[in-house]
């Protein structure tokens, strides 16, 4: 059993910091070592996560971003759920995601995303927003919640209906809440947006706009056909 460990946001800056005060030889042996996949210093109930995801970024590493992205949600979903102790509670734990981030995947959180250029002008080698600093923009974070949001049963399932999607449908996705996560519609949301043929990233925005007005009048599971239902019409409206 996984014992989750914490990482506060000030303990994350402080990763941050050490990394961009390391000498640049010190830093290159970093990134070698991260490129290889050597990571040290977690607890060790975190082993055969590790491991698992690992090894799915390694068959998944030469796919595309997105394609690394669900494969590394669908495992970490699989691996962080109620067998393992995880609870929507912890998944809601900032500190959390980010003992993951900075602790167990530092390397692969670093080469799917390097920093950015806001970074590099901040004097930052990593990439501060999907290591630990906006609550939305973790990266591992938003993988566990993209999937979970999408969730259709089984991970086969799953990956059928978000397959055809992209980056910044995840992104999309996670960052309009509005007043929180209603999960039975966004399940039904994405099963109905993988029936689209034409799908685009202003689409899915559209979509995504559009329900946040409707959801400010309309309850969608007292509406005809429930959630299922309700995200087909938001979608066809959303076309037209």
């Amino acid at each position: 059993m996984i014992q989750y460990k914490k990482f506060t946001k000030a303990q994350a800056r402080e990763f941050i910091k050490n990394m961009d005060e390391l000498p640049e030889a010190a830093f290159e042996d970093v990134l070698a070592q991260w490129s290889e996949f050597a990571v040290i210093g977690f607890d060790e109930s975190y082993n055969n996560l590790r491991k698992k995801v690992i090894e799915t970024y390694r068959e998944y590493k030469d796919a595309g971003g997105y394609e690394i992205d669900i494969r590394i949600g669908l495992c970490l979903y699989e691996e962080l759920s109620v067998k393992n102790g995880f609870t929507n509670v912890l998944a809601n734990d900032d500190d959390i995601w980010r003992y993951l981030s900075c602790k167990v995947f530092p390397d692969i959180t670093y080469l799917r995303y390097p920093p950015s250029k806001t970074d590099k002008n901040e004097g930052h080698r990593l990439n501060t927003k999907r290591f630990y600093s906006h609550t939305r923009r973790i990266w591992l974070k938003t993988l566990w919640w993209y999937i979970h949001l999408s969730w259709q049963g089984t991970k086969i399932s799953t990956y059928k209906i978000i397959k055809d999607y992209g980056t910044d449908t995840i992104s999309d996705f996670i960052e309009r809440p509005g007043k929180g996560y209603r999960l039975d519609l966004y399940r039904a949301l994405m099963r109905e947006y993988s029936k689209v043929p034409m799908k685009s990233s202003n689409l899915f925005n559209r979509i995504q706009k559009q329900n946040l007005v409707n959801c400010r009048s309309v309850e969608p599971a007292l509406t005809e056909g429930a959630e299922d239902g309700y995200a087909k019409r938001l979608i066809e409206q959303s076309i037209d």
